[in-house]
């Protein structure tokens, strides 16, 4: 976005405001054009003055009478020209304004400038004299300039100047906002001298007068409006975003924004990942919105005002109201007393189709007007719990020929939703009712005063006098276009008007000019230009991007009647396309951070590659083309146009940055292969495996293919380290990230072991345990309820989701695979092989109430069933038996364990058992 003033909509027939029950908007002037309207501050007498555009201060009494008080010489490129307006707290006294413009001057650049002007006149003011500047700071961009200035009751003044950078491409002048000894991008707070305020964050006395010392809070792109909270002090602010967000900041002193690093609470395309915003951490707004048409959408923010009055309902009493001058919308949110927000804002919104609100401020009593661009109007939203009286609004066509004229009552309106009667009196005493009504004048008079009135079904009326002239012929207009039909950027455009009048003869032509621009059709909206006066008009086409250009010629006769006509220049554009290797983020900062976009020809703009591709590993390497630098300018061809960005994988940095590695792995044999997050390159003797969270590493020769045997990365993930020697020297290893490990020795090959498994021999001691090495890979167990691995220390560790994960190795497991392994009487282990509590024997528990007892005497033996449970009960090898010198064994009539001082005997007929020393 541009932001600020320019961003408005094409005119066209305005929609009735909606707001909510017992809110009414009521216009009164301002003294400025619609279009032209840019500021407005009431002065003591409830009377206003206004600023405009082009240069014009005016002023306007309550009653809606103007005076034009000055046409001051401005420059009025793009979002420049006279923008503000303060009324100095002592007015009354003083009578002294504060504006801000920026003045044509003949060094490069644009001169900004804050001047103090006294207002003369009694008792209406007629002039403004005695300029004396207060500030000036000089901008190479002609937006995102000085747009707000408020005259605090301390006599102190605020000015917020945008990042004087440019829009249409990412321009590094925008860090300038970081720089607390430049003016770009600041809340400066200072003295009406132009010093800055003592108790400024950076306030240096030997250097009052410099940047720093003035600077109160940094990092925005466009403060658009600028006011203070009347509680606190506080500053809120609209900032008018770039790629996709509007926001409102409330103003610590001494914080930074963070544009352009950031726009809302998002990185700003174009900038965010330039090296200037490397660990640059936000500083959230209080409120943000997206761009677009949508229900809770805009495109340029306006900030706003906190309400102070009391004739609103107490839902708003303290409520900040802002709003999108783009989409016409009106808002309010609350702050608490930290400037935290704790009322959002409406949704839908308070107020739509109001105008295009450019500046707030309080009337006397409290209630928020805003200045109307659109219109020209100054808007008064008051509230009444009653009915509220409809708006009286006509319009007139006319025939002179016939001396007929058309009345359309059609833009009156309630606001309360009611329908309308409408009374006509045509000024000859004739009338009619209708919307709309048609009335031919006798001849004679010439002009008449016209009246309508408007009814609601409770009689609340409003009327509107206009004056008719029946027989006044209107100016004809002739304008004649260019030959061409589109233009690149900087084209000649040339057009010629002449107009004549029936009465008049020939009249003067005026011409006014605006870059429509359309990011989307949906939300085009104007950039008021410089307007001329005289028969022809020259200009050179715009190079805003996503924009056309619209010439309007106007003649206006001795009675005030106005014809004009129009002319839309568009633009000749060609398609460009950004694309790369890898996908990566690739954007058009002017198109919003499009990779693809309709360009103007001629339009300069540039282009920005993503350090990092989106798969998180591959870096920026060149365009194709051979530029080298990620962002860089282009200038659109006349044809269309595809980029092509470079990114070098992690793959490629590692192989080409280890002489020992491609000697270990040979030449690729392949492309690079992307699976998901994870990539992977084949070579003549192995591969390289990349992701995010593992990096970049190897697996060659055996691993490589028990690896690939057992389902590659997606069974066990890539690996986690190159293939490494393990501490012995005997084996090699892989880990891999699911997790899981090949482990290979020339006597066993290479086998996987993973999950509960790999996690249990790892706190055995892996391959320097009990364990040893893996001689199978992980298994299933023939009832298909476990898995095993078998090692190389006649060991094994086995696993079923009731049992967990257990090794059992020597006698202990010898004794155990005798007896059936798993599928015997002991069931699966349930312990690893453990020291009994004496230390000279060893024993597993297994899952059928079993266990085998191993010792260096005695040898290993199962005990299971009764007779483990009476030996258990007798207090295990510490009991008087001693540990088991033989396995369970059939007896008549029962079983029968031996031990080392005695044995335990079943009996099947009574399901008993005895216990005896020898």
């Amino acid at each position: 976005m541009a932001a600020s003033l320019l961003l408005v909509s094409p005119p066209e027939a305005a929609a009735a405001p909606s707001l909510p029950p017992g809110f009414v908007l009521n216009d009164r002037p301002s003294g400025q054009a619609a279009y032209d309207l840019t500021d407005f501050t009431h002065l003591p007498d409830n009377s206003t003055i206004s600023t405009g555009k082009q240069g014009k201060v005016a002023w306007a009494s309550p009653e809606g009478k103007v005076n034009q008080l000055a046409s001051l010489q401005v420059d009025t490129a793009q979002d420049l020209g006279l923008v503000g307006v303060a009324a100095a707290p002592d007015y009354a006294t003083s009578r002294h304004i504060y504006l801000v413009r920026a003045v044509p001057d003949a060094a490069d650049g644009h001169l900004l400038r804050l001047a103090r002007w006294t207002v003369e006149g009694s008792p209406e003011p007629t002039r403004i004299t005695d300029e004396r500047v207060i500030l000036e700071a000089r901008s190479f961009s002609d937006v995102h300039a000085m747009t707000g200035i408020i005259a605090a009751r301390d006599g102190t003044l605020w000015v917020s100047i945008g990042d004087l950078a440019d829009f249409r491409f990412t321009d590094p002048a925008a860090f300038q906002t970081f720089n607390l000894d430049s003016p770009a991008g600041k809340i400066l707070h200072i003295s009406p001298d132009g010093r800055g305020v003592a108790s400024n964050p950076h306030y240096s006395s030997a250097n009052p007068s410099s940047w720093r010392s003035r600077v109160y809070a940094n990092g925005f792109r466009s403060p658009f409006r600028l006011s203070l909270d009347p509680s606190t002090g506080t500053p809120i602010v609209g900032d008018v975003g770039y790629g996709a967000w509007e926001e409102v900041d409330v103003v610590r002193p001494g914080q930074n924004y963070k544009w352009p690093c950031w726009e809302g609470e998002h990185p700003a395309p174009g900038y965010a990942d330039r090296a200037e915003c490397r660990n640059v951490a936000n500083t959230p707004p209080v409120w943000e919105y997206r761009h677009g048409s949508g229900v809770d959408q805009g495109n340029s923010v306006t900030g706003g005002i906190v309400y102070q009055g009391e004739s609103y309902p107490e839902a708003y009493r303290g409520a900040y109201f802002f709003g999108d001058y783009s989409e016409n919308k009106l808002w309010s949110l609350r702050l608490d007393a930290r400037g935290e927000l704790v009322q959002p804002p409406q949704s839908p919104p308070l107020g739509t189709d109001i105008g295009g609100p450019v500046k707030f401020e309080a009337a006397p009593n409290g209630d928020v007007v805003f200045a109307d661009l659109r219109s020209g109007s100054l808007r008064r939203l008051s509230y009444s719990a009653a009915n509220n009286p409809p708006v009286a609004e006509a319009t007139t066509t006319t025939d002179p020929a016939t001396r007929t004229v058309t009345f359309d009552g059609s833009r009156s309106i309630d606001f309360d939703g009611d329908a309308l009667t409408y009374e006509w009196d045509f000024g000859d005493g004739a009338t009619a009712t209708g919307v709309r009504a048609t009335h031919t004048y006798a001849p004679g008079a010439d002009r008449f005063t016209a009246r309508l009135t408007v009814r609601d079904p409770l009689s609340a009326s409003d009327t509107v006098e206009f004056v008719v002239a029946p027989s006044n012929n209107s100016p004809e207009l002739d304008l004649t276009p260019p030959a061409q039909e589109d233009f690149a950027v900087g084209d000649p455009i040339s057009l010629s008007a002449r107009a004549t009048d029936a009465e008049d003869g020939p009249l003067d032509v005026t011409w006014t000019s605006s870059v429509v621009h359309c990011a989307e059709e949906t939300t085009c909206h104007d950039h008021p230009g410089p307007g001329a006066s005289g028969p022809d008009l020259a200009a050179e086409f715009t190079a805003h991007p996503d924009s056309r250009m619209r010439f309007t010629a106007a003649a206006t006769d001795a009675e005030g009647v106005t014809t004009t006509r129009s002319y839309v220049a568009e633009p000749r554009e060609h398609l460009l396309t950004l694309t790369s290797n890898v996908p990566a983020v690739l954007q058009i900062p002017s198109e919003g951070g499009a990779s693809s976009a309709m360009v103007t020809e001629g339009a300069r703009l540039d282009v920005l590659a993503a350090e990092t591709a989106t798969d998180g590993g591959s870096t920026f390497a060149r365009w194709v083309d051979g530029t080298t630098e990620r962002s860089r300018f282009i200038t659109m061809g006349g044809d269309d146009r595809t980029l092509t960005a470079e990114y070098v994988s992690p793959i490629q940095r590692r192989y080409d940055a280890e002489p020992e590695l491609r000697a270990l792995l040979g030449g690729p044999t392949g492309p690079e292969v992307v699976d998901g997050p994870v990539h992977h390159r084949s070579y003549q003797n192995g591969r390289l495996y990349w992701s995010v969270e593992t990096g970049v590493h190897e697996v060659h020769g055996a691993n490589l293919g028990k690896f690939l045997e057992l389902g590659g990365h997606a069974f066990a993930g890539p690996p986690t380290t190159d293939e490494t020697r393990t501490p012995d020297g005997v084996g090699r290893y892989n880990h891999f990230a699911k997790p899981a490990s090949v482990y290979w020795t020339p006597d066993t090959g290479a086998h996987g072991v993973w999950g509960d498994i790999r996690a249990r021999w790892a706190a055995l001691g892996w391959e320097s345990g009990p364990i040893g090495y893996p001689t199978t890979d992980e298994t299933t167990t023939p009832d298909r309820v476990g898995r095993f691995n078998h090692f190389s220390k006649a060991s094994s560790i086995y696993w079923t989701p009731s049992t967990g994960a257990h090794g059992v190795w020597g006698a202990i497991r010898a004794e155990w695979r005798r007896l059936g392994w798993e599928t015997g009487p002991m069931g699966y282990p349930t312990t690893d092989e453990t020291a009994t509590p004496d230390r000279v024997g060893r024993y597993n528990h297994f899952s059928k109430a079993s266990s085998i007892y191993w010792s260096p005497g005695t040898g290993a033996h199962e005990v299971y069933g009764r007779i483990r449970e009476r030996w258990a009960a007798l207090g295990w090898e510490r009991s008087y038996l001693g540990y088991p010198t033989s396995g369970e064994y059939s007896v008549p009539g029962g079983r029968r364990n031996d031990f080392q001082h005695g044995y335990i005997r079943w009996y099947a007929s009574n399901n008993s058992v005895i216990d005896r020393r020898y």
